[in-house]
């Protein structure tokens, strides 16, 4: 029955947009159909930001396993001129700054593992005005999980822990790093001489 409902409406429709029947013959909206949903993200951020919004919807209730950390939450913030990267996890977490090339800062948490595999996705940031070009986060064997950031230009930095936080803040880079200004709205091609 249903089956045929919906045949019947999509027959309907189909006449309907040929034009072979006026728009008022359409039938009314069948309201047993599933809605179609919008997927765009529109409202306030649900991240983790630290000292605003220490827990997302997804980690608020994420413990430690045993003697192994979560790390819970890797990310961004345009905070002060150079930017931020922070790393959360469950618990105050142990780290070692690794040897890297001189475009990158790379730390290893031992006995952590990523929260989720969505954990690992690069964070592109080369769109902010800092010298932070990505930040990609890999789970390695033995429960130990490495932080890259990748740097757009060599700037200094300041590293500390906060609670369960590590942060980094970078000094700003120079001018000619930073991200072209988008062109304005109205503007057109100057006529040519």
């Amino acid at each position: 029955m249903r089956a045929t409902r919906q045949l019947r409406l999509a027959a309907v429709m189909g006449l309907t947009a040929l034009g072979a029947l006026p728009a008022s013959a359409q039938p009314a909206p069948d309201k047993t159909a599933p809605e179609a949903v919008d997927l765009r993200r529109n409202g306030p951020y649900l991240g983790v930001a630290p000292g605003t919004r220490d827990a997302s919807p997804s980690t608020a209730r994420l413990r430690s396993q045993g003697a192994v950390r979560l790390l819970t939450w890797v990310g961004f913030q345009m905070v002060g001129t150079g930017g931020r990267v922070f790393i959360q996890a469950t618990e105050r977490p142990v780290y070692n700054l690794v040897p890297g090339g001189t475009d990158e800062v790379i730390l290893e948490f031992p006995d952590t593992r990523l929260h989720s595999n969505n954990d690992a996705r690069r964070l592109e940031t080369g769109m902010f005005p800092t010298a932070v070009g990505w930040v990609e986060a890999q789970q390695l064997r033995g429960n130990v999980t490495r932080v890259t950031v990748k740097l757009r230009e060599t700037v200094g930095y300041d590293l500390h822990q906060d609670g369960n936080y590590v942060l980094l803040d970078f000094r700003p880079p120079s001018p000619e790093t930073l991200a072209p200004p988008p062109p304005p709205s109205d503007a057109s091609p100057a006529p040519a001489p």
